[in-house]
């Protein structure tokens, strides 16, 4: 039995999972699973650079995250860390993961998207049980949303997709009022046809806190959300119900929201406006994802990113 820890840095999450992982027959045993909203992905578009407060959210998330897991005896430089779309995008991302690496002895791995795409794939199939052998899984992240389409048994990735809007990013837009416009365009994208499917496999902080907020959780609960069917009906109602709350009132209604309540609405809206696109009748909400992926791998292949 071995120790292992991960933590992706993504958008708007800071997200560490730690276990015990036996290889052979695979199984494991969650120690940590941790979650920090810190908006990596804030303004992203407008200053191409990380905001100074999401710098320190982050800084301070991921202190937290050495004192954990050097709790339980594992050295923060073997710990699998991955950063995701805005760390690709941010001018600044290298300075702060200099600083982490430094202070903190974490070493950050900035993966490209074929990567999120892998490791997030491989913690779905090898964590979460689903019923089709062909599925298109959808990671809707805080600045970019993959589509990635699988064959279960063999596990295969035949074709991705990466489209840079998140519920950060598309919280951004909104602001701007140019959400509807720059959507649509990605939108119109005809490599999309590939991804039509009946069924959608949803992973990622915007697609499972939704699932929760549609089972009515004031307390989120991982078992609960998980394995959750919701048709598109029922997504494009609860949808309906929630679309003029603001973000007081979202946090209200659904405690265990966070800060996520900021971003949650344009992360419903792209899920609605994607699951038409697709032509889908029914999502599927799956926790596992990325950092699962990355924890059950043990390491990150050199032609998905660099330190």
């Amino acid at each position: 039995m071995e120790k292992r820890a991960s933590i992706d840095i993504g958008s708007n999450t800071v997200l560490l999972l730690a276990a015990e992982v036996i290889e052979k027959p695979f199984t494991y045993k969650e120690i940590f699973n941790e979650t920090h909203v810190t908006s990596l992905g804030k303004d992203l578009d407008k200053t191409g650079e990380f905001h100074p407060q999401s710098i320190e959210d982050t800084y301070a998330a991921l202190r937290d995250y050495k004192e954990k897991v050097e709790s339980i005896g594992i050295d923060p430089g073997s710990v699998i860390v991955t950063a995701t779309e805005a760390s690709r995008v941010a001018k600044n991302s290298k300075s702060l993961f200099d600083k982490v690496k430094t202070e903190l002895g974490f070493k950050v791995t900035i993966i490209n998207a074929e990567g999120e795409a892998y490791y997030t794939s491989l913690g779905v199939i090898k964590g979460h049980n689903f019923e089709p052998e062909n599925a298109v899984i959808m990671d809707v992240g805080g600045a970019s949303t993959e589509l990635i389409l699988i064959n279960k048994n063999p596990f295969e990735i035949t074709r991705t997709i990466s489209l840079p809007v998140g519920s950060v990013r598309g919280t951004d837009w909104v602001k701007e009022g140019t959400f509807e416009q720059k959507l649509d365009e990605l939108l119109n994208n005809e490599e999309l046809n590939h991804f039509e499917s009946d069924y959608l496999l949803c992973v990622a902080g915007s697609m499972v806190s939704l699932g929760g907020m549609i089972k009515g959780l004031k307390k989120y609960d991982s078992n609960e959300v998980n394995g959750s069917a919701i048709t598109f009906d029922k997504y494009l109602a609860f949808f309906e119900s929630i679309q003029n709350l603001d973000p007081e009132q979202l946090q209200e209604k659904f405690p265990f929201l966070g800060k996520r309540a900021k971003s949650i609405l344009a992360g419903a809206k792209l899920g609605l406006k994607m699951g038409k696109r697709l032509k889908i009748k029914s999502f599927e909400i799956s926790t596992f994802g990325l950092r699962y992926g990355t924890l059950f791998a043990g390491t990150i292949d050199s032609k998905y990113g660099e330190l």
